[in-house]
């Protein structure tokens, strides 16, 4: 008798894990007055680091979901001199993480966004901690005096609709018109 009331709960438990969707897609916050879809739920994280050689304070939303990372990370720039070489560090850096290189670069224009000539959406293709290939694709963009990166990251076996999804995320930014 009592396996006849377990069959009942595990086959519902089984169910609803399948019937649960790998990415579930929200709207977020990140930074002032921006907004963008994330598959998950981010977690936040807030420091001060060095950008384009002075401080600069970033906050970062990241969340793991699909076998993906995905982040946007908003860096303040008090000096209007210093955005454009932010922009062109912060795809060095990457790159350097990685321990890779940009597979393509091209410009990106996002409405709303500062115009600017470092304004990019990137392919980075690197080696991952166990020695396997990771690829990232990332856009590089700034309003006003912040600068924004926001990045999906695949290390290897990540799923083939994976490009798709990174696509969704990083056109979904927006700022008020």
């Amino acid at each position: 008798m009592r396996c006849l009331l377990i069959l009942p709960t595990l086959s519902m438990a089984l169910l609803s894990a399948a019937c649960s969707p790998t990415l579930n897609w929200r709207d977020v916050e990140v930074g002032s007055q921006t907004r963008m879809q994330f598959p998950c739920r981010p977690e936040l994280a807030e420091r001060s680091l060095g950008l384009a050689g002075a401080p600069s304070r970033a906050e970062m939303k990241a969340c793991e979901a699909g076998g993906l990372s995905w982040s946007a990370t908003v860096f303040e720039v008090s000096d209007p001199a210093r955005v454009t070489a932010s922009l062109r560090e912060l795809r060095m850096s990457l790159s350097t993480r990685l321990q890779g290189s940009e597979a393509s670069a091209r410009p990106v224009v996002i409405p709303g966004m500062t115009p600017n000539d470092e304004a990019r959406r990137v392919v980075i293709v690197g080696r991952s901690d166990g020695g396997g290939v990771s690829r990232a694709e990332a856009v590089f963009v700034t309003r006003g005096l912040q600068v924004f990166q926001f990045v999906v990251m695949a290390r290897q076996g990540a799923p083939r609709q994976w490009d798709d999804s990174a696509d969704e995320f990083l056109r979904s930014v927006r700022w008020p018109g």
